[in-house]
């Protein structure tokens, strides 16, 4: 697990850069409805949806060790819900100004200095990157700051669209910048289905949980892996002997949390424990059982043996119904 203060900082870079970026995203697009420029109405479309994840990722990180007995994972899906709506809405606008796009004319007069606002972006992106270098071993930072060295050069090449201000130059930029949305909006609607509905997923250290484990001698059934968000929920099935005394069931359990706690981005964690098989073992028949006629009559030649034994159980019953008696 991830330390509850590394949590913090990170929240606070997130919080930093969803507060910066959805200002200019507005400016963005007011200036590129005043001028008409496809590349600023694009981006800011690019930069709502980043704004919009940076403060998704600040909430959740503060909020991760909230859980409610009532709602254990609840407050993890509220990112996924969020992400739904937000991509959703975002398709439409990006769909919405490709129709509008094909069927009027982007060959405007466009002002130069308008790439300042982009190159203010990109400047942005640039501290935002070398903050989050220092968190690179956190896998939701590591894969930030791959998201934030395309949108570093995607923003250099449209700021220099701008100022070249070419008919097809600026076509390419704004079809590259809306497909790069597109994708990013179905992956992003992906995973938070498949975070919603509880989907069994491939997680990078699934493996390495079980090699672990198994090395320790614990017999692994099986491994579930569920996303929570931007982090994992863990289920182990172990296979312990009937025998086995509770007090070691408890401290195998523990060892597993322990051990699977230890992962980056696992927030919750499921131990159940089974017992193992017992083989089943054939019934040998002995002749020492006194047979059966075909008349249903018991043979009695070893009827003394065994009657003895019969006298000896009903003494027994007698002595017990005495004693119950008495008391």
């Amino acid at each position: 697990m991830i330390p509850l203060e590394k949590l913090r900082e990170v929240s606070k870079v997130f919080l930093f850069s969803g507060a910066l970026l959805l200002p200019i995203s507005i400016i963005e697009i007011y200036f590129g409805e005043i001028y008409h420029s496809a590349i600023l109405i694009a981006d800011s479309f690019h930069g709502f949806i980043d704004a919009t994840s940076a403060i998704l990722f600040s909430l959740l990180l503060n909020i991760i060790y909230r859980r409610s007995n009532k709602f254990p994972w609840g407050l993890y899906n509220l990112e996924s819900i969020a992400v739904l709506f937000v991509t959703i809405f975002i398709v439409i606008l990006s769909i919405n100004y490709i129709n509008n796009l094909i069927i009027s004319d982007v060959n405007y007069e466009v002002p130069a200095w308008l790439s300042s606002i982009v190159y203010s972006s990109s400047v942005l992106t640039f501290v935002v990157f070398i903050l989050e270098k220092r968190y690179s071993w956190i896998s939701l930072v590591k894969t930030d700051l791959t998201h934030s060295k395309l949108d570093l050069s995607m923003e250099i090449v449209s700021g220099f669209a701008i100022i070249i201000n070419e008919y097809y130059l600026t076509l390419t930029v704004v079809f590259t910048i809306i497909g790069f949305i597109l994708a990013d909006a179905i992956r992003q609607f992906k995973e938070a289905i498949y975070s919603l509905i509880g989907v069994n997923c491939d997680a990078p250290f699934k493996d390495r949980i079980k090699t672990i484990l198994e090395s320790l001698g614990i017999n692994i059934k099986s491994i579930y892996v569920r996303k929570l968000g931007s982090f994992y929920m863990v289920y182990v099935v172990i296979s312990l002997p009937p025998d086995c005394k509770l007090s070691n069931v408890y401290k195998i359990r523990k060892t597993v949390k322990r051990i699977v706690n230890s992962f980056e981005n696992v927030a919750m964690i499921e131990v159940r424990v089974v017992p193992e098989k017992i083989k089943k073992h054939k019934l040998q028949i002995t002749n020492d059982a006194p047979k059966v006629s075909n008349g249903n009559k018991v043979n009695e030649t070893n009827w003394t043996k065994y009657s003895a034994n019969f006298k000896d159980i009903e003494n027994g019953r007698e002595l017990i119904k005495r004693a119950v008696t008495k008391d």
